[in-house]
């Protein structure tokens, strides 16, 4: 999987699969570093939108038009390379990076729905923190998820971060984890920013297990 992708060096497509205040902040990002990288990846960044109305109008089109997700994060603008589709099957038409930022709980039905619709070439990136809990009541990563789903390799973005601390642009860190050095390297350049500091590690799961492990001493010490 890393080989085919490797061998491809025209511009990359990178789509997000969420639009929840981390979607949105990581979609502004992801937005501004492409916009950046014209020779290295395509201008536009795909964002999947589960479509609402808000106020009698499509949040999509709230979107693409104010650039801005007033409902989940307002008052933080979105570079207009950041187009919300509200299909997530014609949000990665052709990506060859999916960035997926959505809840835990929602991973193993999106994921069918994009079984057979995903470039085999493409690799995931998940900033999803939590753990997909089976039909047996089996705890798996949500890496694995993806990976047997969409039968692609899957690297990790994990921080101990806040979507609004990140949207303001307060000094933050995360880790990539990442098999792949030079893969690795080149997916840190879509999400590193002067304020958004990326350490990329080759040991997948233990970041995406301290993420979901994160998550769940917050809701403790918070109860």
């Amino acid at each position: 999987m890393f080989a085919a992708y490797k061998s491809n060096m025209s511009p990359k497509k990178v789509c997000v699969v969420g639009s929840g205040n981390w979607g949105s902040v990581i979609a502004k990002i992801v937005g501004l570093n492409v916009r950046d990288k014209p020779e290295s990846y395509h201008s536009t960044v795909p964002m999947y939108v589960y479509e609402e109305m808000i106020d009698g109008v499509p949040l999509t089109q709230i979107i693409n038009t104010k650039h801005e997700n007033v409902k989940y994060l307002p008052g933080f603008p979105l570079p207009t390379n950041v187009v919300a589709v509200p299909d997530v099957v014609k949000c990665v038409e052709d990506a060859d990076i999916l960035v997926f930022v959505l809840p835990h709980q929602f991973m193993t039905r999106i994921c069918k729905q994009l079984e057979g619709k995903v470039k085999l070439s493409a690799i995931g990136v998940t900033l999803v923190k939590g753990l997909d809990v089976g039909a047996n009541g089996e705890l798996d990563l949500i890496s694995n998820v993806i990976r047997r789903s969409l039968h692609i390799e899957c690297a990790v973005l994990m921080g101990a971060n806040v979507a609004p601390d990140v949207a303001k642009e307060d000094f933050c860190e995360a880790t990539l984890g990442c098999k792949n050095d030079a893969l690795g390297r080149q997916l840190k350049e879509i999400f590193q920013t002067h304020y958004f500091r990326i350490v990329v590690v080759p040991d997948e799961d233990t970041v995406e297990m301290c993420g979901a492990l994160k998550n769940i001493v917050a809701m403790g010490a918070a109860s």
